[in-house]
């Protein structure tokens, strides 16, 4: 958790993840950002890259979602931003208008890594 949040606590079920990325806190890959069904998200920062596999492997198979025309595997929630784009075929989505042009740059900001969660 993050030192400045030390009396934040939670619950969270496992049908209630929607999105699992890969995040960077502190300019260092060692993070994770989990999206869940009431459209919040929960950042956890870890010691280190390690850590964060071990983690994403005790979690359900949900990758970035279903929303982004992804598979649900483990590794998708650490592919790369750009592994993550060339995977979806959102572009195309967004041309053909089946999606917003809020969803696209909500898309594209949040496979670029931004987060609320990290201010840095």
């Amino acid at each position: 958790m993050f030192p400045y949040i030390d009396n934040i606590h939670g619950k969270w079920h496992f049908n209630e993840i929607r999105a699992i990325f890969s995040r960077r806190y502190l300019l260092q890959d060692k993070a994770l950002e989990i999206f869940v069904s009431n459209r919040t998200s929960v950042m956890f920062a870890f010691i280190d890259r390690s850590i964060v596999k071990k983690v994403v492997n005790f979690l359900p198979r949900v990758g970035v979602g279903g929303r982004y025309g992804l598979p649900q595997q483990r590794r998708t929630s650490l592919a790369s931003a750009k592994q993550l784009f060339r995977s979806a075929n959102m572009t195309q989505r967004w041309q053909r208008r089946e999606i917003s042009n809020f969803e696209y740059l909500m898309y594209l900001n949040t496979i670029a890594g931004r987060t609320y969660q990290d201010l840095n």
